[in-house]
């Protein structure tokens, strides 16, 4: 079967007029906008969704055919649904409310595919909790695996009705295409339309009790569990069965038996359930339930308890990873708390050691870099910042909401620009730019050192030994900015400086400023940049980028291969390098993180 002239792949039993048909649903404006597939067990109903999925999905799919996610419903709780679709669709989000807020924000035509909703853990809640807040956005159309009169097709209620098809109805199944398919697997072509029943399938076997999934766990020689040699499948068994069985309060005392499990059987089995590591659980959310990687979901986890329940964060140190948190300052944290972070600087002269904390209100504080510890308040605001920036001589740089500079002279000036040469070099970097300046960064190894600044246009301006010059890099505003210097000592003028940008079109590049921009991104992904940083460590460069989704990610340019994905589960609004970690702010305020952890 083609569409528009594309090869996809094959429908098989015979459902070539049911692919048809749902093409023709697609492209169809005018139709319902809940595509409901019904049908009894076998009948093939997964199959069809995941052929539409696997054709409708790919970059070469017209858009009018364009599947944008799939949420495979099976084992699903509605937390675990919300936080797996945001991920699917490249938005950041803990909470229905907020999925359907950012979807409604972001107004692209939008088509979801459901299968499996039968299987979720809770089916109704999944729909009255996600999917009907999701049909009450014009641009959201659904395609859900629901069959008829289940608690899951009732949930959806009284509203329009929906185009359903049901498989066992013949007109979906061309009957010489499925004895053709029966004979050559050896099935019965009597039991048209069901494709089970024409294998002699069975029902699936009844899911096994937690004692005998407890006793397949192996042990150590102290007869206590070892969850390290344990199976994943084993372990969301386990985790399945206490949710079922009532058992699954007792399981949360030991959080290397959350990460090593399947996030969502954990994440159906902890509903209801409270505590330190379930808190810390439903923070990191969005960062773990589609995280296949558990010595990720074990960082993860452990960043989130930080200064919450050292005896996890310990017990969690047992998973080696490519990254840790070293400190953070969560909510919890009490009078420490600096609050939500917007923008970070990493500090130099007077600052050296430290890293620039702003907030919401424009209030700007100092931590230590390697420990976390409050520093002093450096301007109580009050108004919102884009950015901020400490130059080698120790000055602050402020850049506000309403795209206007303000300095922050340090006790002990240091090398570079005084404040009264800075502030003329800020108006001829403005003069320089294509209208609002967006975003700034301290840039060590300019001349002067003065920052270098972006702007609306998506162009990045700099002073060159006296010259104001400006690359065109990015369509659209640059939203983030970075600088370091390569073989220099970071406070002077020496060594070669290194920008890297970040801009509303999801690209990131990097160059040095004494050379051409190279000629492609270092990297690009749906969805604006939020933040970047840039550093020298013992490897080389290193660039960090964030985006809207949460994602952050690290790399060596002088290694093809290094690359490290992390993500927290919240927004990143800010990063900064310093004291060899990478400290990510957002919401919930800073984090840092030693990278190569090992």
């Amino acid at each position: 079967m083609t569409t528009d002239g594309r090869r996809i792949p094959p429908l098989l039993a015979g459902r070539h007029p049911a692919g048809l048909a749902l093409f023709g649903w697609l492209d169809d404006a005018r139709a319902p906008r809940l595509c409901r597939v019904s049908g009894p067990p076998g009948v093939g109903k997964s199959h069809l969704l995941d052929w539409l999925a696997t054709g409708c999905t790919r970059p070469e799919t017209p858009a009018a055919r364009r599947i944008r996610a799939v949420l495979p419903a099976d084992g699903h709780s509605l937390s675990s649904a919300v936080w797996s679709l945001g991920v699917r669709l490249g938005l950041s989000a803990r909470t229905a409310q907020e999925l359907t807020a950012a979807l409604a924000e972001d107004g692209r035509p939008t088509v979801i595919c459901v299968p499996g909703l039968n299987r979720a853990a809770d089916p109704a809640a999944l729909v009255t909790g996600l999917l009907r807040p999701l049909l009450e956005l014009p641009q959201v159309r659904l395609v859900v695996e629901a069959v008829t009169g289940s608690p899951g097709a009732a949930a959806f209620g009284p509203g329009p009705a929906p185009a359903v098809m049901e498989l066992d109805d013949p007109q979906w199944t061309d009957r010489e295409r499925f004895g053709a398919w029966c004979l050559g697997h050896g099935g019965d072509p009597g039991a048209y339309p069901n494709p089970a029943a024409a294998l002699g399938r069975s029902e699936l076997p009844r899911p096994a009790a937690l004692g005998e999934l407890a006793a397949r766990i192996p042990v150590r020689p102290d007869g206590t569990p070892d969850l390290l040699r344990t199976e994943q499948d084993l372990l969301s068994e386990f985790w399945t069965a206490a949710a079922r069985e009532g058992g699954a309060g007792r399981m949360q005392a030991d959080p290397l038996l959350l990460v090593l499990a399947g996030p969502v059987a954990v994440t159906a089995a902890l509903e209801g359930e409270d505590g330190t590591v379930v808190r810390a659980w439903w923070a990191a959310g969005p960062a773990l339930v589609e995280q296949a990687d558990p010595a990720q979901r074990a960082a993860t986890l452990r960043a989130r308890l930080l200064g919450v329940d050292e005896a996890a964060v310990a017990r969690l140190s047992a998973v080696p990873a490519a990254w840790a948190g070293a400190w953070a300052l969560w909510p919890s944290a009490g009078d420490a708390w600096p609050g939500p972070v917007t923008a970070l600087a990493a500090g130099l002269g007077a600052h050296a050691g430290q890293v620039l904390l702003a907030g919401p209100t424009g209030a700007v504080r100092t931590v230590d870099a390697a420990t976390g510890r409050p520093g002093s308040l450096l301007a109580p605001g009050p108004r919102p910042l884009r950015a901020l920036a400490a130059t080698p001589g120790g000055t602050v740089v402020l850049l506000d909401a309403g795209g206007r500079t303000e300095l922050l002279a340090p006790p002990r000036p240091g090398p570079g620009l005084d404040p009264y040469a800075l502030g003329g070099a800020l108006e001829r970097l403005r003069a320089a730019a294509a209208g609002e300046l967006s975003t700034l960064a301290a840039a060590p190894g300019l001349s002067g050192a003065a920052p270098a600044v972006g702007d609306v246009a998506g162009g990045v301006c700099w002073d060159e030994d006296g010259e104001v010059r400006r690359e065109q890099l990015h369509q659209g505003p640059v939203t983030a900015l970075a600088g370091a210097a390569v073989d220099g000592d970071g406070v002077s003028d020496e060594g070669f400086p290194l920008l890297v940008s970040g801009g509303f079109d999801g690209v990131v590049r990097l160059w040095g400023p004494r050379s051409e921009p190279m000629p492609g991104p270092l990297d690009r992904r749906d969805g604006p940049v939020t933040a970047v940083a840039a550093g020298i460590g013992a490897a080389g460069p290193v660039v960090a980028a964030a985006w809207e989704d949460g994602l952050v990610r690290v790399r060596w340019p002088d290694d093809p291969d290094g690359v490290l994905d992390l993500r927290l589960g919240s927004p990143v609004w800010s990063l900064a390098l310093a004291g060899g970690l990478l400290v990510i702010g957002g919401p919930e305020g800073p984090v840092a993180v030693r990278l190569g952890a090992g």
